[in-house]
């Protein structure tokens, strides 16, 4: 989990509220029963592959070669559009690599591993972070 978290997937943050119990789409032991396995491929494709191929050709062949990232969590597909916008809708869940790098050029500043780790910080009312990344002061 804290793997996805550093990558700042967003589809299992759900905001909670602190008076009731909602319907949640994180249910740990459901992902991780009593271990896990991520697996991120790089796929080096010949051309294009279209987001949707129900009907359609795989490829774009008027394109050249492109690489995506998928990533599997236990056997099962983490559509990488739903964290982040920029990799579209796609059927396969993929993201252009290109994409998905510059998604994260700015993810170790946004942590501020530092302050989180060593800063002096006050204790926030429940639900003011939101990623988890104390706030500054």
């Amino acid at each position: 989990m804290s793997i996805l978290t550093a990558f700042g997937f967003k589809q299992f943050a759900g905001f909670f509220p602190a008076t009731e119990m909602v319907a949640h789409e994180l249910i740990v032991s459901h992902l991780e029963p009593f271990a896990a396995r991520l697996d991120i491929e790089v796929i080096d494709a010949p051309h294009a592959v279209n987001p949707d191929r129900s009907g359609s050709a795989a490829y774009d062949v008027g394109s050249g070669p492109i690489k995506y990232i998928h990533f599997i969590l236990n056997q099962r597909t983490l559509p990488l559009g739903v964290s982040f916008p920029a990799c579209g809708s796609r059927d396969d869940g993929w993201c252009e690599l290109s994409t998905f790098l510059s998604l994260q050029e700015d993810s170790f500043a946004e942590a501020n591993y530092d302050y989180a780790c060593n800063g002096d910080y006050a204790a926030v009312p429940y639900g003011q972070i939101t990623n988890g990344a104390p706030l500054e002061s």
